[in-house]
């Protein structure tokens, strides 16, 4: 695959200065250029957006606001934008000309392209069958704290244009899905996580869903339908639809969660990429040195087992050990020493 084969579509809000937060759409395209010199980039934005002359983009697409949705968790005050990036994302891929498409936000960027490598493995193991090749953060593990089903990350999307475009087709989110808590229970033995959600689905939810279910696969009816047969086809999902990759095999630096890689809780919440290698079966047929993995593999199994085992018999003290305001409490300190040491 030639890089010029590849468009980038960014996507989402842009300014043309460093933000507070640090946030600079023009370094971003400057080092994702560097990383794949040759490919095509689209920015997909919205009309009235203040575009500087040499932005240093091949496409620019102008999408109409289509505005946000009730905040998407009951304890919180954000927007959410699930609409907004599925319209911009849509736009912006619809411009798209090359076999290949890459889909990430105008907040990160590729510091270098491995992502390519090891998509080319894959195929070959596939026998050159194509695969969507997602972001392991925040691809949740739904047998661990957050028990939600087909969350696919959204941050980086690679693969043939026409599977992005086909992930990406999904219907808007509809306002009464986007207040489904607002007035009913959740499900009984919902957990600290899942009760604080208003939306029926969170937005990754909301997309792989409409496209799984395209493909036959058992699908959740709210966020948190952790029933045997939609386990079991999210974990064949998973398995035979998408390739996961940590974001420093992809390449992808994402400032705004660079405390993501830092954080046991969700290095054990997330499918990370060894997760995934584990539901490809235990023959590992066509990996470099299958014995290792097998030994890595069960021993982030065990390290998962414990983990879940204890959140499940902690319930209790969940209100202590998950309100980020009472991160100082001595018991939840000695957790985290816990956790870290198991």
């Amino acid at each position: 695959m030639k890089t010029s084969d590849i468009t980038l579509v960014f996507q989402g809000a842009f300014k043309p200065y460093i933000t507070r937060e640090r946030d600079a759409f023009l370094r971003n395209i400057r080092l994702t250029r560097q990383a794949l010199p040759g490919a095509r980039i689209v920015l997909s934005t919205w009309e009235g957006s203040d575009l500087p002359r040499n932005l240093g983009v091949d496409t620019v697409v102008l999408s109409p606001d289509p505005g946000p949705l009730a905040p998407l968790k009951l304890d919180d005050d954000k927007a959410n934008n699930a609409n907004r990036q599925l319209a911009s994302t849509r736009a912006g891929l619809a411009a798209v000309r090359t076999p290949y498409a890459v889909k990430l936000r105008t907040d990160c960027f590729l510091e270098h392209a491995g992502f390519l490598d090891f998509a080319a493995e894959q195929r070959r193991r596939d026998g050159g069958r194509e695969r969507l090749l997602a972001c392991s953060f925040f691809t949740l593990d739904p047998a661990m704290f957050e028990r939600l089903p087909y969350h696919l990350s959204d941050w980086f999307h690679f693969g043939p244009t026409e599977l992005l475009q086909a992930y990406w087709s999904a219907a808007p989110m509809d306002p009464a899905d986007a207040r489904h808590y607002e007035n009913r229970a959740h499900p009984p033995g919902s957990s600290i996580f899942e009760r604080r959600f208003r939306a029926r689905f969170a937005v990754e939810q909301h997309l792989c869903t409409q496209f799984a279910a395209t493909r036959g696969y058992a699908c959740p009816q709210v966020l948190n339908d952790a029933s045997g047969p939609v386990l079991r086809d999210h974990a064949r999902f998973m398995a035979h639809e998408v390739m996961l990759l940590d974001p420093w095999q992809i390449g992808l630096v994402f400032p705004k969660y660079a405390w993501v890689g830092g954080s046991r809780f969700q290095c054990m919440n997330n499918l990370m990429h060894l997760d995934w290698v584990a539901l490809q079966g235990p023959e590992l047929a066509g990996f470099a040195d299958a014995a290792g993995l097998r030994r890595l593999i069960q021993d982030r199994m065990r390290s998962k087992r414990l983990s879940a085992l204890a959140f499940r018999h902690s319930r209790l003290l969940h209100s202590l050990l998950f309100d980020p305001q009472r991160a100082n409490e001595p018991v939840r300190r000695m957790v985290g020493r816990l956790a870290r040491y198991l």
